[in-house]
């Protein structure tokens, strides 16, 4: 074989690789980023972070649980409410449009409209599980400390 072809080939395969490893590695960053922030809207992920930002000591740690854990309750019902209102927003909107759009647009936006409702569904399932769970003598399976 020609050396030019080896040394194009050689060049080729290597971009080719450092093309894929870029792609992975930028998704990975970009969904850990993206499940820090999501973590913000549970209660306890709130708390997580925001101990994990602060870094107590053990007596502020006494101290601050308490207060974290009511803004944590708050943070979540306003983070609820928002998606509640937006889904409203999503309905009103599908109503002024729909007797502009192609039925196949409609469609669209039902199925859309869809996901936002499933997607509150379950998040609100969440924190109903994520309640029970957190009754005292109910073991707790998890990576992180839980504050």
């Amino acid at each position: 074989m020609n050396t030019k072809v080896k040394y194009g080939l050689s060049l080729f395969v290597m971009l080719l690789i450092g093309f894929i490893l870029g792609f992975l590695i930028t998704g990975r960053i970009v969904q850990r980023k993206i499940n820090r922030l999501q973590k913000y809207y549970t209660e306890q992920g709130f708390r997580s972070e925001f101990m994990r930002t602060l870094k107590p000591t053990p007596e502020q740690l006494h101290e601050i649980r308490p207060i974290l854990i009511r803004y944590g309750q708050r943070n979540h019902v306003n983070m609820m409410m928002f998606r509640k209102r937006q889904l409203q927003l999503l309905l009103h909107l599908q109503k002024d449009l729909k007797p502009f759009l192609k039925p196949s647009q409609n469609n669209r936006i039902e199925k859309l409209e869809k996901r936002w409702r499933k997607r509150l569904r379950q998040q609100q399932f969440n924190r109903i599980n994520n309640r029970t769970r957190m009754r005292p003598g109910t073991p707790i399976k998890q990576k992180r400390p839980h504050y």
